[in-house]
């Protein structure tokens, strides 16, 4: 399996029950009733909460400076604040979200952590995606060279994701200012 690209603009939009915002699947493996790895980007307008699941771990990563406050009924709290910027919990944890501007943007992962453990990173030079686990980069700033993929070149707005069998990937990028998040998914 080679890298697969993904641009925001060409990814199917959902609008969410209560209309507070909008998702966009990125992939669902390996397949939307039993998976493994699920990745969303949902662009949030107004306070809502995030969708419970019936298992698993949630990554969510900020993906524009727009803050906003995750809280739920058991004193869990966390103000997300600049791009980059994350929090992990149980899929399963119900979770509302204060949003403080409109236009919220962020990254929605779900995650088996039975079968995978996921961190999230910034990357701003040449990097070598390593052939052994799964993962997904998006561009925050700059352009991108990438090989191993089915495109390559990757801009704002733009990403990536792979599974453990891609082979080999190389990112670099094309100016000083580029800079993207990696989601690393070690297998367990």
């Amino acid at each position: 399996m080679k890298i697969k690209c993904f641009d925001i603009k060409e990814l199917p939009i959902l609008n969410w029950h209560d209309g507070a915002g909008t998702s966009q699947e990125v992939f669902c493996w390996p397949v939307a009733s039993d998976y493994s790895l699920r990745a969303s980007i949902a662009t949030i307008e107004q306070d809502s909460y995030l969708k419970r699941y019936a298992e698993g771990e949630r990554l969510v990563v900020l993906l524009n400076d727009q803050p906003l406050l995750l809280t739920d009924t058991k004193a869990f709290e966390c103000r997300l604040e600049r791009a980059g910027d994350h929090a992990q919990f149980s899929a399963q944890q119900f979770c509302a979200i204060k949003v403080l501007q409109p236009s919220v943007q962020l990254m929605n992962f779900i995650f088996r952590g039975d079968r995978w453990g996921a961190k999230s990173y910034f990357i701003t030079e040449d990097y070598k995606l390593p052939a052994n686990q799964a993962g997904l980069v998006y561009v925050l700033k700059g352009e991108w060279d990438i090989s191993g993929a089915n495109c390559h070149l990757l801009a704002q707005g733009q990403g990536a994701w792979w599974l453990p069998d891609i082979g080999e990937g190389e990112i670099k990028p094309l100016s000083t200012d580029s800079k993207l998040i990696w989601i690393e998914l070690l297998p367990r």
